[in-house]
């Protein structure tokens, strides 16, 4: 089998991002051997980084494959159809892998779109990375996804929103089961409103207490993690309470909240990037008004409970929460210098959630995450160094070469 060489580049390697000179080789998808005594044989396929750094291949925690040039709920759920969402899904997948993601976690899809692009990637039949899908968002009435007036469908649930409508615990505990049926490999779960569904703001809590103990309960006997949006305090502490694995956003995170999260060790996904990006540029990305000023009445709060979480030890990832107009696919890539920049993290921090800290949630870190030997070569090479010009990560010319499984993109 034909080897491939890199060469001429430092790979940041391990957890630390240790800087190693040399090559770097690959067989059968495999890292085999790293360092100065690497050395190109015949036969071996060897590629020029031209002084560039390799990092491991991006992560995205918290990313909507559906999500496509959308500014509202009603672009994502009523303008396009479940076939053109699909095709949207497909496309962003080889957005993504291009962009150097090589795994993400769809934490919500209309349909059962996310599962079946992840099935269709794995087969070969698609391009993208590799795919850990939640299926629609479990959602009360007038919760979190029950974006549209109650008239618009008398009363009735969308069948083919982002969001499947669950009353009571039974109901919880039964669409857990179907999706787990369906090949879901996450619950996401709507424990709070947002600031991009003006009819359930990011305060009001979107499941009763029994409601959200019975996902957690099912989810527990099931063995399937869950990823809890939750946004107002009372749905931040029931999320960290239960033991989520995720919390979604963390707007309104208080002192219990977060011991809470410390002892069951939830890991936070802000996607502090793209709140980030409403409040402060939302009506230039044509983002409605009314979206916009939720989120610039929450921006700083929500900042200052991400730098609490920091402080306090709990594990942040990185998540795009991408596709909106003006915010593509990839910006997870904007985390990095947020984390920065808002949060206090040190590059190597900041770089650890966007590819260590994912892996280890995700249960990969055995084979991808970082680059050592014996791990996959999912890799990133970059012509600038990210840990003094981490903006590099968001600028596609910077990019020198994706590889997914040792294979280039």
């Amino acid at each position: 089998m034909t080897r491939t060489i890199l060469t001429n580049a430092t790979f940041y390697t391990g957890e630390d991002f240790e800087a190693s000179s040399g090559s770097l080789a690959i067989d059968g998808g495999v890292i085999s051997e790293m360092g100065d005594m690497v050395a190109a044989q015949p036969g071996d396929d060897t590629i020029d980084l031209e002084g560039g750094h390799v990092i491991p291949g991006l992560m995205d925690a918290h990313c909507h494959l559906i999500y496509r040039d959308v500014a509202d709920p009603y672009d994502i759920e009523l303008r396009k159809s479940i076939p053109e969402a699909t095709i949207d899904a497909v496309v962003n997948a080889e957005i993504l892998l291009r962009a150097g993601f090589t795994t993400v976690r769809d934490v919500g899809s209309r349909g059962n779109i996310g599962v079946e692009v992840r099935n269709a990637v794995a087969r070969g039949d698609a391009r993208g990375p590799s795919i850990h899908p939640a299926g629609q968002i479990l959602s009360g009435p007038g919760g979190l996804a029950d974006f549209h007036p109650t008239h618009v469908f008398e009363d009735r649930p969308y069948r083919y929103g982002l969001g499947v409508q669950v009353i009571g615990p039974h109901e919880a505990r039964a669409t857990i089961r179907r999706q787990l049926k369906d090949g879901v490999a996450w619950i996401k779960v709507g424990v709070s409103g947002t600031g991009f569904n003006p009819l359930c703001p990011a305060e009001r809590n979107g499941l009763s207490e029994q409601e959200f103990a019975a996902v957690m309960s099912e989810a527990k006997y099931q063995g399937v993690p869950v990823a809890a949006h939750a946004e107002s305090a009372e749905s931040v502490r029931a999320a960290a309470f239960h033991g989520a694995q995720t919390i979604e956003h963390g707007i309104y995170i208080d002192d219990e909240s977060l011991e809470l999260m410390v002892r069951n060790n939830v890991t936070l996904s802000p996607t502090l990037s793209m709140y980030r990006a409403f409040a402060v540029r939302g009506g230039s990305m044509g983002i409605p008004s009314v979206i916009v000023d939720q989120h610039k009445r929450t921006h700083e709060r929500h900042a200052a409970s991400v730098r609490r979480a920091h402080e306090a030890g709990v594990p942040i990832v990185a998540g795009g929460d991408a596709g909106l107009t003006h915010f593509p696919q990839g910006s997870c890539a904007e985390e990095v210098v947020s984390y920065i920049e808002i949060v206090g993290m040190s590059p190597k921090e900041a770089l650890r959630t966007i590819t260590v800290n994912i892996a280890r949630l995700l249960g990969v870190s055995d084979t991808v995450g970082t680059i050592d030997v014996g791990k996959r070569a999912d890799l990133l090479a970059l012509r600038d160094d990210p840990l003094r010009s981490p903006q590099c990560l968001q600028d596609q010319d910077r990019k020198i070469l994706v590889m997914s499984g040792g294979e280039r993109v």
